[in-house]
């Protein structure tokens, strides 16, 4: 069933990929953390548990969240076409080059340990969104 990218209903069924995929979330090693993507002027919310996400929503206090990735919505959608063109994010659109070169995604944080947090669960997170290349994705 398709799914339509930015949408509360694409998160719900990345949620349901790590419930799925759980010996792939397994080998990233455990993660702990509430963070946020900032699409546009919408923000999702995704907390992971231990191997998997546990909660997705839409909205609420970024204050609350360790940490938000925002950036326009043009970009998030070449990711999200280059995982499924690729199978995963490639070189030039993963979270960590996207972070860094350019800063073109900012990562928006209250404070140090948020901001460390990225860092520590960037491969987990970095699946979290490649396993869009599961979903059959409509990016409008």
């Amino acid at each position: 069933m398709p799914v339509r990218f930015p949408s509360l209903e694409f998160f719900q069924a990345l949620q349901q990929r790590t419930k799925e995929g759980h010996d792939v979330f397994e080998k990233l090693g455990y993660c702990d953390t509430r963070f946020g993507a900032r699409i546009g002027d919408t923000l999702y919310r995704i907390t992971f548990e231990v191997y998997e996400c546990l909660e997705v929503g839409v909205g609420g206090d970024p204050a609350q969240l360790d940490f938000v990735l925002a950036a326009p919505a043009a970009l998030w959608k070449e990711m999200i076409a280059s995982i499924r063109k690729h199978g995963g994010a490639g070189i030039d659109q993963s979270l960590n080059t996207l972070t860094h070169l350019g800063e073109v995604m900012k990562v928006q944080y209250e404070d140090s340990e948020g901001h460390d947090k990225f860092y520590r669960y960037m491969a987990t997170i970095q699946e979290f969104f490649d396993q869009a290349r599961h979903l059959d994705v409509i990016v409008s």
